[in-house]
């Protein structure tokens, strides 16, 4: 088998995660789920399925590295990553499997491909404001970063690349990943015919005309923390860098004073702060 994908699962919702399984074994992807929620879900799936259940919650990084070791043991060529409330469709299955192929051909030291994201809050394309993707040929795009759900990884590039880095336990794990993968001379592409409906967060909030993502407040310790764990590092992008400088005071305000959950997100993110300072990595404890 050539193609693998690997899905995270936390709290899954049953009948959704059943429908992409099912997809996807019909397009010919094996499927190895790791399962970070407390209780097993293991009686869900078919004999087909490879299933790991991590009941302490093992964090994003180090469960997409079992998946992707299980992966490189079998002697699959390529890995597609996706939560367990991916919108999938055959169309997309294999268009990925299509065009992961065909970028190896065109281009030199693919490391990932992705599809164009559309945000599940408004139907509209997921478009950054600023260092926008280059535009390649027969589609392609050349981008710094793409997001985990829907990347199809060529795991040859994993021996020079390496795995997922599991200090950061959650937020920013696949952006690090590509930035890592670029600063060993491969590409990051993303393929514009191909669309994948994404949701970001659990809701937005609008404040001044700008959008914040609303998440569980605990996420706040991770995105706060992780921050500041990259900045110094050189193979970050220097507009994100600035971007986030920028961005931690106004997102410390919308959380703090607009949201609900005031004090407990203050908690989160002040706690967040003073581990990135210290260089605190992994799970909260």
């Amino acid at each position: 088998m050539m193609f693998a994908s690997i899905i995270i699962l936390y709290h899954p919702d049953k009948a959704r995660l059943l429908g992409n399984i099912a997809l996807l074994h019909q397009t010919n992807w094996d499927v190895v789920i790791v399962d970070n929620s407390p209780s097993s879900h293991v009686h869900w799936f078919p004999e087909h399925v490879k299933y790991t259940h991590c009941p302490d919650n093992i964090g994003i990084a180090e469960a997409q590295n079992i998946g992707l070791r299980d992966i490189l043991h079998r002697g699959c060529q390529f890995a597609l990553l996706l939560d367990q409330d991916s919108l999938l469709s055959e169309s997309l299955l294999t268009g990925l499997q299509a065009s992961i192929q065909r970028a190896k051909q065109q281009h030199t030291k693919v490391a990932a491909i992705g599809p164009g994201i559309v945000s599940e809050f408004n139907n509209e394309a997921v478009v950054p404001a600023i260092q926008k993707p280059k535009v390649l040929s027969n589609g392609y795009l050349s981008a710094r970063q793409i997001i985990a759900s829907g990347m199809v990884i060529s795991v040859d590039c994993l021996a020079e690349v390496g795995l997922k880095e599991t200090a950061l336990f959650i937020d920013g794990v696949d952006h690090e990943w590509c930035w890592r993968a670029i600063s060993a001379g491969y590409q990051i592409l993303i393929d514009s015919n191909l669309h994948m409906t994404h949701k970001q967060g659990d809701a937005r909030r609008n404040v001044l005309g700008v959008d914040f993502k609303v998440g569980q407040p605990v996420r706040l310790y991770f995105q706060f923390r992780n921050v500041l764990l990259l900045l110094p590092r050189p193979y970050v992008p220097l507009y994100w860098k600035l971007r986030n400088i920028v961005a931690l005071p106004l997102r410390w305000l919308v959380n703090r004073f607009l949201l609900d959950k005031k004090a407990e997100r203050g908690k989160y993110m002040w706690l967040g702060i003073k581990h990135g300072i210290t260089r605190k990595t992994g799970p909260l404890k």
